[in-house]
Order: C-alpha cells, then sequence, then structure tokens
C-alpha cells in the first residue's frame, strides 16, 4: 500500500502544483469507491485514481492483445476452413483432380501455419498467466488441432466456441 500511496501523493502534486483545484468536479466530496466489490477494500482508492486516468496495469492490456490474437485466430480458421471445404466440393464435382490437389495443399500450409501460431500464443499466454496477480483466473491454452476438426465439422456448431 506504500508503493501506491507515493503514487497518489506524487499525481495530487502534480495536480495541485501552484494552483487551486477547487474547481474540479467533484472537489470536496468524497470518492465513491464501492463501484467493483471484487476489488479488495485496501485498493480501491488505488484503482479508482488509476480507471478515472485510463491506466490500465500491463496483465490487462496484455491480456486484451491476448484477446484479439485468439479473435483473429478463429475468424482466420473458420473463414479458411469454409472456403476449403467449399473449393474441394466444387473441385471434386467438377472432376478436376489436379485443381482438387492444390485445394488441399493450401489447407496443409494453412494448417501447419495455424498450429504454429497457435504454438506462439499459447507460449504468450503461459508468460501472462505466470505474471497475473493472485486471484486472477488465467485463460486456458488453445488446442489448435481440436480447433480445426471442429471447424471442419467434427463437431458442427461448436467451432467458435473451441477452447
Amino acid at each position: 500500500m506504500n508503493k501506491w500511496k507515493k503514487v497518489v501523493d506524487h499525481l495530487l502534486q502534480e495536480a495541485i502544483g501552484d494552483g487551486d483545484i477547487s474547481h474540479l468536479p467533484g472537489a470536496g466530496k468524497p470518492l465513491r469507491l464501492d463501484n467493483n466489490s471484487h476489488t479488495p477494500p485496501e485498493l480501491r482508492a488505488a484503482h479508482k485514481i488509476l480507471d478515472d486516468h485510463n491506466v490500465i496495469p500491463d496483465w490487462i492490456a496484455h491480456r486484451e492483445s491476448l484477446e484479439r490474437t485468439e479473435s483473429k485466430l478463429r475468424r482466420q480458421l473458420l473463414h479458411k476452413a469454409a472456403t476449403y471445404q467449399a473449393e474441394g466440393r466444387a473441385a471434386r464435382k467438377a472432376g478436376r483432380a489436379k485443381l482438387e490437389s492444390n485445394i488441399e495443399g493450401d489447407w496443409q500450409r494453412f494448417k501447419s501455419g495455424f498450429l504454429e501460431a497457435t504454438d506462439r500464443y499459447n507460449r504468450a499466454l503461459l508468460e501472462h498467466n505466470l505474471t497475473l496477480p493472485q486471484g486472477i483466473t488465467h485463460k486456458p491454452q488453445l488446442r489448435g488441432e481440436e480447433m480445426i476438426e471442429r471447424a471442419l465439422g467434427a463437431n458442427p456448431g461448436k467451432a467458435d466456441k473451441t477452447n
């Protein structure tokens, strides 16, 4: 708590400077710290100040980045799987074995790249999970092979919910 006190004192001194801050909204009124009942009482003031100044802890910013990456991976997989299946059906129907072979090769390259990307994601996720404050739930790793199977219809309707 001493660390936060120093940060808050510094911010207050910086804000006060040589001027009067009584004109600011909420001046003279107590802070409302009850907006997050999951935050320990001794941290609510610090969290309120950080939140009011749009400052987020590194682990939250990293989690948001991981969530964007995960979402992008899922979208790419679903799009590519649908395209692969549609093009494959069309090539088989037209009896174009060479085209079907090219489509399969493209899919295998995508699949390999996708599995590498999920491995990179999982390594970053492990690092993230190891830096989380105590009590924060860890995000589960992605299971690339299972995601691919579901996207191809092994479990219809669940491709977008794979963990």
